[in-house]
Order: C-alpha cells, then sequence, then structure tokens
C-alpha cells in the first residue's frame, strides 16, 4: 500500500510542477476547445485516490463506453477462457443421410472477418467433414436459439436506423454479424440498371433493384435500405457510369432462420444434396441422445470478441456478449440485471450506471466520468484485468486509435464512443507516476466532434507527461 500512496504522490507532485493542479489543467483545456459540456475524471488504478476532475460526477451520455461495463460484466461472470460455441450435430438417418441440428450459443464469429472475407467458410468446413463422414444428403435442418431472449435489437435504438450495421439484431445463431454486403456498381451505359450483388448471396434475403445508371455526376446518389420486418432490400437512385462500385452492410431481420437458409445453400453447393429439407426453428432446447456422437464445432474465444467488440467497437459483438453472460433465454433487462451483480464486485453500484443495452446505441446509457474511471481502476485489480485492458484499442493499431495520439503508440490503451452530439474517450495512460485511468465525457457538441477529440487527445498528453 505503500508504494501505491507513493506512486500517487509522486503523480500529483509530477503535475503541480508541471504548472498547476489538474483540475485547473482540465478546465483550461475544455475552455480552450469550446467544449463547454465536459465530464472529466483522472485517477492512479493501484489506489483509485481522484487525481483531478472537472464535472467528473455528473451523468453524461456513455454512447460505445458502455462497451467498458459489458466487457468488464462478462469477464466477471464467464472468465477470461470462455469460448462462445456454434454445434452442428449431425443425426444421422438411412444410408448416407443425416439431419442436422444448430445450436446456437451466441457466437459472433462465423463471418468473413477471420476467413479472408468469406463468410460462408466455416459453412464449407462443415460440408466437407460431412462429405468425408460418408453424408450424401440432408433431410432437415433444425435451429435452436433458446440461449437467447426474444428480443433481438434495443428498445431505445432509433428506429430509422435498424438497417444499419450498427444496429444488427443479436442472436444465438448469428451468421456474417447478422448483416449481408450489397455491393452496387453502374450498368454499362447510361440508362441500363446498376448492378447489385450481395454477399452471403442468398434467396433468403430479396433485392428490390430500382437504381439506374447516368452520366451526370450530379444525379449521382444511391440509397440502399430494408424496412424493419422485411427481408428485402431496396436500392434506389441513380449510380455514375464508370465511377467505382460501392458496398454497404445492411441487417438481415431474422438471424436464425438466414443462418439455416445460407448454411443449407452452402451445403448444395458443395455437393451435398439438399432439395426439399425443411429449416425449422425448435421451441426447446436440443439434448443430444445417446449415440448422437459428436458435434462439428466453431468457438470463438472470448477475449478475442473483446478485441473485436472494444477495439472495433462493434455493437452487434456487444449485444451477443452481453446476452451470451446473462441466463438462458433472459430478456436484455434481465441479462443487466445479471451483469449489475458483476459489476459490483468491480466496485460499480447500480446507482452509478443508466444501462439499457451492451454496445451504447441508446442514449439512455449514462455514468459519470467518475464512475467510468472507477470501473477502470477496479477491474485492473481483477484476475482478468490484464486480458481487459490488452483488447482495448491503442494508437497506431487497427482500431478506433489507428490515427490518434502518434507518440503514444505504447502508453495508452482506451475505448472511443461516439453518436450524436457525443464524443467520449475513456481507459488507461501510462505516466511517469504510474498507470492511471481517464475518462473525458463530452456531449451537447454543437460543432460536431473535433473539439471533443482533440480536447480529450489533450488531456490524455496532459497525463502522460
Amino acid at each position: 500500500m505503500r508504494r501505491h500512496a507513493a506512486a500517487a504522490v509522486f503523480f500529483a507532485l509530477a503535475v503541480r510542477a508541471a504548472g498547476g493542479d489538474l483540475d485547473g489543467e482540465f478546465a483550461r483545456l475544455a475552455q480552450k476547445q469550446g467544449v463547454a459540456n465536459a465530464g472529466i475524471d483522472a485517477r492512479p488504478v493501484q489506489d483509485g485516490t481522484p487525481l483531478g476532475s472537472q464535472r467528473a460526477d455528473e451523468s453524461f451520455p456513455l454512447a460505445s463506453v458502455t462497451k467498458l461495463f459489458t466487457a468488464c460484466a462478462a469477464l466477471e461472470t464467464l472468465g477470461p477462457d470462455y469460448e462462445l460455441v456454434t454445434r452442428l450435430w449431425v443425426l444421422r438417418g438411412a444410408e448416407g443421410e443425416a439431419a442436422l441440428v444448430a445450436v446456437g450459443g451466441g457466437d459472433p464469429g462465423i463471418s468473413g472477418r477471420d476467413f479472408g472475407g468469406n463468410p460462408c467458410a466455416v459453412f464449407e468446413r462443415w460440408a466437407a467433414a460431412l462429405r468425408e463422414a460418408g453424408i450424401r444428403k440432408i433431410t432437415r435442418i433444425d435451429l435452436d436459439e433458446t440461449r437467447f431472449g426474444p428480443d433481438r435489437i434495443g428498445e431505445a435504438w432509433p428506429k430509422d436506423q435498424l438497417h444499419e450495421w450498427y444496429a444488427a439484431p443479436a442472436g444465438a445463431l448469428a451468421l456474417n454479424d447478422d448483416c449481408v454486403e450489397v455491393t452496387v456498381s453502374p450498368g454499362k451505359a447510361a440508362g441500363d440498371p446498376a448492378i447489385v450483388k450481395m454477399s452471403p448471396d442468398t434467396a433468403h434475403v430479396k433485392i428490390d433493384n430500382r437504381c439506374g445508371t447516368t452520366a451526370d455526376k450530379s444525379q449521382h446518389s444511391v440509397v440502399i435500405w430494408r424496412k424493419p420486418g422485411s427481408s428485402t432490400i431496396s436500392v434506389k437512385g441513380l449510380f455514375l457510369s464508370g465511377a467505382a462500385p460501392m458496398t454497404d452492410s445492411v441487417t438481415i431481420d431474422d438471424p436464425a432462420r438466414f443462418f439455416g437458409a445460407v448454411l443449407l445453400e452452402t451445403l448444395a453447393r458443395n455437393g451435398l444434396e439438399v432439395k426439399e429439407a425443411p429449416i425449422t426453428l425448435r421451441n426447446e432446447p436440443f439434448i443430444p441422445a445417446f449415440g448422437d456422437g459428436q458435434p462439428l464445432v466453431h468457438a470463438t474465444p472470448l477475449r478475442d470478441a473483446l478485441r473485436v467488440m472494444l477495439q472495433r467497437s462493434q455493437n452487434f459483438y456487444a449485444e451477443q456478449i452481453l446476452r451470451a453472460a446473462g441466463p438462458r433465454g433472459a430478456t436484455v433487462k434481465e441479462c443487466i440485471l445479471e451483469a449489475r451483480k458483476s459489476l459490483a464486485l468491480v466496485g460499480i453500484g447500480a446507482e452509478e450506471l443508466a444501462w439499457l443495452d451492451g454496445s451504447g446505441l441508446s442514449k439512455g446509457n449514462r455514468a459519470s466520468a467518475a464512475a467510468v474511471t472507477k470501473l477502470l481502476a477496479g477491474a485492473s485489480k481483477r484476475p482478468w484485468g490484464a486480458v481487459f485492458r490488452e483488447c482495448l484499442a491503442a494508437p497506431g493499431g487497427d482500431g478506433t486509435l489507428s490515427k490518434r495520439l502518434p507518440g503514444l503508440e505504447g502508453a495508452v490503451r482506451a475505448k472511443t464512443g461516439t453518436i450524436a452530439g457525443v464524443s467520449n474517450l475513456a481507459g488507461y495512460v501510462e505516466t511517469k507516476g504510474g498507470r492511471a485511468a481517464f475518462a473525458v465525457l463530452c456531449s451537447q457538441l454543437k460543432e460536431g466532434t473535433p473539439p471533443a477529440t482533440r480536447l480529450q487527445d489533450e488531456i490524455v498528453r496532459l497525463l502522460a507527461k
């Protein structure tokens, strides 16, 4: 304890030697950047004693800083070595025939992210394994998504953005971040229909192509949209002749049926007979019987999922992880109630956090800067603290800090958070007095996010000195 206290004292003395207390410096920097509504806090992780603050106890929208709370709750509940698993059970019937049962555990990793952009790579491997086992015909596919509850999206998510990739629905059985990539290219000549392709290419999703080709640059405008509850994606507008293709990720409506349809289509493309094989959703969890053998498996380690969630700020991963850490079949509210119990072990009381979803897309996710740094300091003392920190974005990496804070590549690990009118940054910075937790939460930004990001970066650099 003496060593920890000494580090905090050294930090405080270093700040005073640099020309003033941190409270005053935080206020001066906020005024300099014209950010009137900012909550700022910094504290050493060793003892958690605040080093400096500015409106640190006021509640602010968290945006994707919410993912810090989701990550800590999941690590506390599941442990850093947990895996999110999808299992494909093969129930043999007549010679060369089999029924399949896909059992979802919230695995977010069946996509092209780790397979060279091929979203069906895992399914293709399963097809090869089935052929090698002597299976020639699939008679049916049952889908077990009972691990998750019924609510796939946040109740407070913006209804006009549910087709956007960052609002993808959660699902115990999930494929390609529960999105399809829609690529639009110009036709051969002005007046021709634009060319629309989709990946994965599936009959489960329909394309309503009302986009033409134009030679007039001023007319170049394309809208890609899906109505909530529909499996049809509309492409409208005019695409400039000779222009490079554009690709947009669009959410799907029914994760399990999307998973089942693409699996069946992939098996068919890879030499298995699937004609007239029905796809059925199970109402009860599948329990394998004696003699059913071992399933085909795809597993995503929790720590790998957390890296995607925290470094790339992937909302879909956050929603999957929140539900995977909750009870079987639980609603999001019930998952959050369980997650709060885990956060209590990290030192965060229920009253310190307004929590509506796993990702932060809901504006109602709120906490103070002091609560965020308290979480970060508490997390550093848990057995999984090092894993948590390593999953955060770093300057110069391939995450959300790739172009920020040059020169501090080895000194900063942090999480960004941005929604309309909000820009946040929170994490760890290595200082001459030891590691410190910091949070800079900025809202009501009428001039966009640049002033807030400049303020955040200046504060991090100040602490690093």
